[in-house]
Parts: C-alpha cells; structure tokens; sequence
C-alpha cells in the first residue's frame, strides 16, 4: 500500500512507536482510555477502507479461518495492552513505560517455555536478568508512590502481546502487511466498543473533553502510528532480515525518553538512564541480535 523501502519502513515505525507513547500521554487527562482507543482504531480502519475494497481485503478478513485469529490477535495486541496501557499513562511517564516494555522479552521466554517446551539458552538467561534489574532500578527509583501503580500496571500487561503473536503466526502466510495491520484497528474496535459500554453502564458517561491536544494526539495515534506505523512495521518484517528490523525497533525507548524530556513529560536522572541501560542491553541479548550469537 505504501512504496517504501523496508529499512526506511522499519525507521518510521520506530518513530512512531515512540512519539506515540509520548503522544498518549498528553491525552489522559482529556479522554478515557476505552474510548480513546476506540477512536483511534476506527479512524483507523476508516483509513484503510479505501485498500481494502481496492484489493478485496474484507473476503480475507471475514474468511472463516481468519477472522478468529484476527479477533484475537486484535484483542490482546490492541484492545486490551493499548487501553491498559494508557490508562497507566495517566500515573507514570512515557519514559518509564517505554523501558518498562521491555520485559515483554522476558514473557516471551517464560511462555516459550511453558507452551512451547523450548528451553531458555544461558545467553537468554542472563539477558532476561538485565531486563529484570534494569525494571527492578526503574520502580526502586519509583518507590511506593501512584507512579509505581502505573509502572505495575504496565508490567502486568506485556504477556498480552506474546499472546497476540500466537495468534498472528496463524494467520495465512500471504496475507499482505498492510491487510494484517488493518487486522489490528478493525477487529480491535467490537472489542472496545463491548468495554466502553459496559464501563458507561457501570460508572457513566466516559471522559472526553474536546480540546486542540486531544485532536491532535487522536490524530496522531490512529493514522501515524495504527494506520501508517504498524503498516510499516508488518512491511519491514516480511521484506527484511527479523534480526535487523527487531534490534532497531528494541531501541525505540530511546527516542521515547527524549521526547518526553524535551516536551517536559519527564526528567533525566541516573536511575532512568541505568535502567534503560540495562533493560536495552538485555532485551537485544534475549532477541539474539549482539554478533556473538551470529558466529
């Protein structure tokens, strides 16, 4: 759909990621996270119509076999983690959240495990070990305070994406990238919508205050990065080497970081920049991108 090159595919997702994360943030005090999320993946899939009826992509979609997997990957790799996500937004920082993501690596192996029988290498182990100290640096800095609730929040939320590649892999293997991206905004909306009435039901109206940020946050969120970035991303893995578009993206807290202390969302100190230290360093050994494991 997009006629770029891969390294320059996987570059803008990267952006995109990270100023998302940012982006998020200076949302939660104008919209529930339920409903933003829900707007953003139907302005989303509304984006992505025009492909879709382009290319007959809605008789993949709705196939028998496929929408199941695609419910489900949209469940649990975007309705849930993204409104879980940005809800812990409203008590932590971009910064945090961006390096905190980093233990999903660690999932990964525990679930590798237990679904899958495939035992951890010692290299595995002890990268997963870094990603735990440099998490375990970023909530000792936190200490018992609302930040800490966000940071948990979060941490808690990372296995659903393992659970969502689960349900990817399953997915025909000629789907084209940007047909699995408008996968993710389009089936990830029912689910959302489900939550926002049960929430409306239960406590009321939901938090929505129109004002010139959320605009721009919304708009950002659903086209730059559901719409544009995550196609990008499912570009870059199926036309590149894995191992080079996974080390690239795994730096992305970097800019996050940067971002969110320019815009005065967060604050250099030693903690923060150790355990991204730590926790970059481990997940890249986890994924098995340093050279050593390529010799």
């Amino acid at each position: 759909m997009f006629n770029v090159a891969p390294v320059v595919a996987i570059w803008l997702a990267w952006f995109f990621v990270a100023a998302n994360v940012v982006g998020t943030k200076f949302a939660t005090p104008y919209a529930a996270s339920t409903l933003f999320m829900l707007l953003s993946c139907t302005v989303a899939a509304v984006c992505f119509i025009p492909y879709l009826v382009k290319t007959g992509g809605w008789k993949t979609l709705l196939a028998k076999k496929v929408w199941p997997q695609c419910l489900l990957m949209a469940t649990f790799g975007t309705a849930l983690p993204m409104t879980f996500f940005m809800l812990a937004l409203n008590y932590t920082t971009p910064a945090n959240a961006a390096i905190l993501n980093q233990f999903e690596m660690v999932y990964s192996l525990i679930l590798a495990y237990f679904l899958l029988g495939e035992k951890p290498t010692g290299k595995q182990i002890g990268g997963s070990l870094l990603i735990v100290f440099g998490v375990g640096v970023l909530l000792w800095q936190t200490g018992i305070s609302v930040q800490l609730k966000g940071d948990l929040l979060i941490l808690g939320t990372l296995w659903m994406f393992q659970v969502s590649h689960i349900f990817a892999k399953k997915l025909p293997q000629d789907m084209p990238p940007a047909l699995i991206a408008a996968a993710r905004a389009i089936f990830a909306i029912p689910v959302l919508a489900v939550f926002c009435a049960v929430l409306f039901t239960v406590q009321g109206p939901l938090l929505f205050t129109p004002t010139w940020v959320l605009w721009v946050t919304l708009g950002f969120s659903a086209i730059c990065n559901y719409f544009i970035g995550n196609t990008f991303w499912y570009t870059a893995i199926r036309n590149m080497d894995l191992g080079k578009a996974t080390a690239i993206i795994l730096s992305y807290p970097v800019m996050t970081f940067i971002l969110s202390v320019l815009l005065g969302q967060d604050t250099v100190n030693t903690y923060k920049v150790l355990g991204l230290i730590l926790a970059l360093s481990g997940a890249y050994i986890v994924t098995g991108i340093i050279k050593g494991d390529k010799k």
